[in-house]
């Protein structure tokens, strides 16, 4: 099921945020990559607005939310994270699918995202194109991501 995050709910996306970095990104990132990214949401400012500054969906699987999934009303996806113990099931695709289709029912043609290297394939497999690499920092740590997009004709 999918439907609109609650603000009652702020803690568990927290965590699933922090469990998908801190389990899931040491395949591809550095040990101090995986540090400064997974402290992200100990700022609840900065936290608080990457969640309710887009309309975020959750999905629940069993009414226990496994993932979530930001848009904004430019087609910008800000975020898309599932919990560590459901990735590879292609929770992250359906998700990340029926938040573009809410998309384009409100009349979005163009979607656009920062991919991290584990959730590149997952924005592939739903008909996003890189455009190119970006370096960005997290504290005084680099990274590299992938601006992708897609066009709805």
């Amino acid at each position: 099921m999918f439907r609109l995050v609650l603000t009652s709910e702020f803690d568990i996306l927290r965590e699933i945020y922090r469990q998908s970095v801190e389990q899931l990104a040491p395949e591809l990132y550095t040990k101090e990559q995986v540090v400064a990214w997974s402290c992200t949401p100990d700022n609840i400012t900065k936290f608080w607005d990457f969640i309710f500054v887009p309309q975020t969906y959750v999905m629940e699987v069993e009414t226990k939310i496994i993932g979530f999934c930001g848009l904004k009303g430019d087609g910008h996806i800000a975020s898309l994270y599932v919990h560590p113990q459901c990735t590879r099931k292609g929770y992250g695709t359906k998700l990340l699918n029926y938040v573009v289709d809410r998309g384009v029912r409100n009349g979005i043609k163009r979607f656009y995202t920062e991919a991290s290297f584990f959730s590149q394939p997952v924005f592939c497999r739903c008909g996003f194109k890189v455009m190119e690499m970006e370096r960005i920092k997290y504290g005084e740590v680099s990274f590299e991501r992938y601006k992708m997009e897609k066009i709805i004709i």
